[in-house]
């Protein structure tokens, strides 16, 4: 829905605060309507299923690759302590380092490790499908290939990370950073998980972006990608600080034991990706915006419909600002004409101020701020069954057929009332002709 986005009308600071609380009601209305907090719950376990076979398989393949370097083998176990503490991996490491060379059956194992650890990404195709409906288009077997590339490329890159890690410790461990060892100890320092973790984030903020701006679908456009997925990121460190600030690790350690390490790793995984749905919800909605407000107004409950959720909902979204152009804003004075009795209804009409009433052969219908006026008339290509006419100064919004067509398309809920409208005024109408 374009809506003729060159003549925009712009909109003042109060209206721009309006319309991204929209964005937000929308973004939390679509992530409960999703059940994205059970995606997150998902992905966490999935991560747990697919993080120990694939730590195992790169470090199968650091250790069968490198072993000529025992130095990058032991440094790539000082970044394994989280992992030791779900899972020995020492005697793993020892055998390897006794292995002479890779077997046809060590392939086969490792290929069949990586396929059986695809429920992360499983899960995340899943979430991205809730969220933006067109990846459900793609074939089944396109989305296990995806998967299967996607783990042989993350082995491949945390694999490479730790050996540019490793390399670059060596560096400036040489005399040549004597002085720049004086004065950052804890950056240099070969011990220190600084240069790993930030190259870590930095491959998770990449990968975030990739899925936003390919697994979508959508292709949304690729500033909302990369801003989200920063905001992901930042928001995940924030939590991870909260997390190491105020949880009581020992008191953990008491009550689960051994687990303890692997209860805290999942419940940051967990919040990690609430928030990775909650911007690749923000991602949909800022590029749908357009057709998602208005299936939001086509849908507001009515000023009978009594609760703080309706009432909320109509100060939100009854004055939808944002869908305002040159082209499509129509200001009326009271006794003015609208459309005339047998034009054809090539528009619909929403009427944003104001008061308006048809006048047709039966009855007289009043129209207030909230109603969509003509939607039947206009769907079915008829002509207009009476009169129009402002009974107050009134704002209208005017939009097109096809615009409402794709309304319907993409909104179940909006072609679903849409269809009731019809229904309910054809039913009218073969009463009145029975009656006659």
């Amino acid at each position: 829905m374009n809506n003729g986005k060159k003549n925009r009308i712009k909109l003042r600071r109060s209206q721009k605060v309006k319309k991204f609380g929209q964005k937000l009601y929308l973004c939390a209305s679509n992530f409960q309507n999703n059940t994205l907090w059970e995606s997150s719950a998902s992905c966490s376990f999935g991560f747990m299923f697919s993080f120990i076979p694939l730590s195992l398989i790169i470090l199968t393949f650091l250790v069968g690759i490198f072993k000529i370097s025992p130095g990058l083998v032991n440094y790539a176990l000082t970044f394994a302590e989280e992992i030791q503490s779900i899972i020995n991996i020492r005697p793993l490491i020892d055998n390897l380092l006794q292995t002479k060379g890779f077997k046809i059956m060590d392939v086969i194992l490792g290929l069949w490790i990586v396929w059986m650890a695809r429920k992360l990404f499983l899960s995340i195709m899943q979430g991205m499908t809730k969220i933006f409906r067109t990846v459900s288009k793609r074939k089944n077997i396109f989305n296990q290939l995806i998967v299967f590339i996607s783990e042989f490329l993350i082995v491949l890159v945390i694999a490479a990370i730790l050996i540019f890690s490793f390399v670059l410790n060596q560096l400036v461990s040489s005399q040549a950073f004597d002085s720049v060892r004086e004065y950052f100890p804890d950056i240099v320092n070969q011990n220190s998980h600084m240069i790993v973790t930030s190259v870590m984030y930095f491959v998770i903020y990449v990968c975030t972006v990739l899925v936003y701006r390919v697994i979508s679908g959508t292709k949304p456009p690729a500033f909302l990608c990369f801003f989200y997925a920063l905001l992901n990121i930042l928001t995940f460190l924030v939590i991870s600080y909260a997390i190491n600030k105020f949880v009581n690790f020992n008191r953990y350690n008491f009550v689960y034991g051994t687990i303890s390490t692997l209860v805290i790793l999942m419940m940051r995984v967990y919040f990690f990706f609430v928030f990775f749905w909650f911007y690749a919800q923000m991602i949909y909605v800022s590029q749908f915006f357009d057709t998602l407000l208005l299936s939001e107004i086509y849908l507001l409950p009515s000023n009978e419909t009594k609760g703080l959720l309706p009432a909320f909902r109509r100060m939100m979204f009854v004055n939808p600002s944002a869908l305002k152009t040159r082209d499509n804003t129509k200001f009326y004075k009271a006794g003015d004409i609208i459309f005339r009795k047998g034009e054809n209804a090539d528009c619909i009409y929403y009427l944003r101020k104001g008061e308006v009433v048809e006048e047709t052969e039966n009855q007289s219908v009043h129209h207030y701020p909230g109603d969509f006026i003509g939607e039947v008339q206009c769907i079915q290509n008829q002509i207009r069954p009476g009169d129009t006419v402002a009974v107050k100064d009134s704002k209208l919004l005017m939009f097109t057929k096809e615009e409402f067509l794709d309304l319907m398309q993409k909104s179940p809920k909006a072609a679903i009332k849409a269809i009731s409208k019809i229904s309910e005024e054809t039913a009218s109408l073969y009463i009145t002709d029975s009656d006659d």
